[in-house]
């Protein structure tokens, strides 16, 4: 692994993950206005059972995939390398096709007896179809992520997510306009993802036929090979990827508790109506902007299990502690300002992007937890790359004990708050177990001295978006257009406190001259200037 393999692939991750996100996030909000919040409730349902599906269906394969591979090429075993991906490939078409024709049939079931929300039935049928490839796409983009190739998976989300969210979008439209009720319009914007399916498979298998001669040209220069057993194969992928594949279920499990439970939670006090109308809100807002700050620790968790699994194979424990230790770092510095500003600014966001305040305080509530999720998942991966694949799962069924003990204590309480720090605390329980785990096999220095400053310059950026947020509740008019009003807050707010976010992190040392090398060039010239990182 080059020294700077790590962070090309995760800018390219990154990159793509930031596009996604943003339409994802945009998708949300012609959306919420075709379909209130109410029929994001149902919308949401859909996404959260059909996510869990997939998870089952690949079994954590990808991931198991991804480190067995980079080790493979490590060492040279170029065709043991094709092997295992031939096998993970049959594997995940039988998968598909199971897992569809169970959400299928499950749809009806889950949807009045589970959720209490019988509309979804539909939607989770519209859905079902996309199973048939995404299984396939996960594990090619599993196979280029052990080559740490990363623009095969960048280029197959964007492209995805192009598909899914025009057809999301255009279908609802089309639907209710043909006269059709809001139940069918929902299903049509859940059949977004099939659509995102073929976007994505169609890009891999451009890259797939385009690195071929240089899969010929290794499998030739390997003179001496071992022929595996598909059993062999299927033993040694299985042992990684099933524990692999239970802790990645983190964040998709705790969204289906709270899919599952919410409604029958909160209708005594809130009425079903109520209920659902809240549940949307958790799903089509807070849920969408508390996606957007672990955008880092999503690309970092794809690139860093090959590179720290590759480094680990050659027993060279001090690269392991290099990467993970800045893989921690960059999650923390990068995310946890994006994560602050959503909280602070969570009124003028949520103005912005869907007309209205309403449930401010959920969304800035869970875009806070949203820290602890996201240096989460970077530990997670990091502990997989570690070879401890066990680990995490167990961490993580901790995890998810909490949440599912803590919904129901809290929500009576507290209302849709309990609900949300109910995730936050799973997030920090399976993180603090990660941590703890990881510091028993290598050393780690993720923040250090750091801390100070990196606590300054995060106090700063809060302080900031809250005194610039109340100047322009006194300055601008309140007559304005929602979009209007609020967009200038945002921009407002944005522009000042992450410069002086930035300003701060440098100032007060929450950066060492060797993180600034990392940065951007553009970043590491301001930093020379001010007399930063040399």
């Amino acid at each position: 692994m080059s020294k700077n393999a790590l962070l090309k692939g995760t800018l390219i991750l990154t990159l793509a993950a930031l596009v996604t996100r943003v339409l994802g996030v945009a998708q949300r909000i012609p959306l919420q206005r075709i379909l209130g919040d109410e029929g994001m409730a149902t919308y949401g349902i859909a996404y959260n059972i059909y996510g869990i599906l997939l998870i089952i269906a690949t079994v954590g394969i990808p991931s198991a995939l991804s480190k067995q591979i980079a080790e493979y090429h490590a060492l040279g075993l170029y065709h043991e390398a094709r092997q295992t991906y031939r096998a993970s490939r049959d594997f995940s078409l039988v998968a598909g096709l199971v897992a569809t024709v169970v959400l299928y049939l499950i749809a009806p079931f889950y949807a009045v007896h589970i959720s209490h929300d019988p509309d979804a039935a539909l939607s989770i049928r519209a859905i079902a179809p996309a199973l048939l490839l995404f299984p396939l796409i996960s594990i090619m983009r599993g196979y280029f992520q052990g080559l740490q190739f990363m623009s095969p998976t960048g280029l197959s989300q964007v492209s995805e997510q192009i598909l899914r969210v025009g057809v999301a979008v255009l279908f609802p439209v089309l639907l209710l306009g043909a006269g059709w009720s809001k139940e069918v319009a929902v299903a049509g914007a859940s059949f977004g993802a099939v659509a995102g399916s073929l976007g994505a498979i169609l890009v891999l298998l451009y890259f797939f036929r385009k690195e071929r001669g240089e899969r010929k040209k290794q499998l030739v220069e390997q003179r001496e090979f071992r022929r595996l057993q598909r059993k062999e194969i299927f033993r040694r992928l299985l042992w990684t990827a099933i524990p692999i594949s239970l802790a990645s279920t983190a964040i998709p499990l705790i969204y289906f508790i709270d899919s599952s439970t919410v409604i029958p939670l909160l209708q005594g006090d809130l009425g079903q109506a109520g209920a659902k109308e809240m549940l949307g809100i958790l799903t089509g807002r807070a849920q969408s902007l508390a996606s957007i700050p672990p955008i880092l620790a999503i690309a970092l968790s794809s690139a860093v299990l090959p590179a720290v699994a590759s480094s680990f194979s050659r027993g060279d424990l001090g690269e392991v502690t290099r990467t993970g230790s800045l893989a921690l770092r960059l999650t923390l510095v990068t995310g946890a300002p994006l994560a602050l500003y959503l909280t602070a600014g969570a009124f003028a966001v949520n103005g912005f992007l869907f007309g209205d305040v309403q449930g401010s305080w959920v969304v800035a509530l869970l875009c806070f937890g949203s820290i602890f999720q996201m240096v989460m998942m970077t530990s997670m991966a990091i502990l997989q790359g570690l070879g401890k694949v066990m680990l995490p799962m167990w961490f993580v069924f901790a995890g998810i004990v909490a949440k599912a003990v803590l919904n129901p204590v809290l929500t009576p309480l507290f209302g849709i708050y309990g609900v949300i720090v109910a995730t936050s605390a799973a997030f920090v329980v399976i993180l603090l177990l990660n941590m703890w785990a990881i510091r028993r096999e290598v050393p780690l220095d993720v923040i250090g001295d750091r801390l100070s400053g990196f606590m300054a310059a995060s106090i700063g950026l809060v302080v900031v978006v809250w005194l610039v947020y109340q100047g322009c509740v006194a300055v601008l008019p309140g007559g304005w257009h929602p979009a209007i009003y609020y967009g200038l807050i945002c921009m407002a707010t944005g522009l000042v406190s992450f410069p002086v976010y930035g300003l701060l992190l440098v100032w007060r040392k929450g950066l060492a001259p060797e993180d600034i090398r990392y940065l951007p060039g553009p970043v590491r010239r301001i930093c020379a200037k001010i007399g930063v990182g040399g």
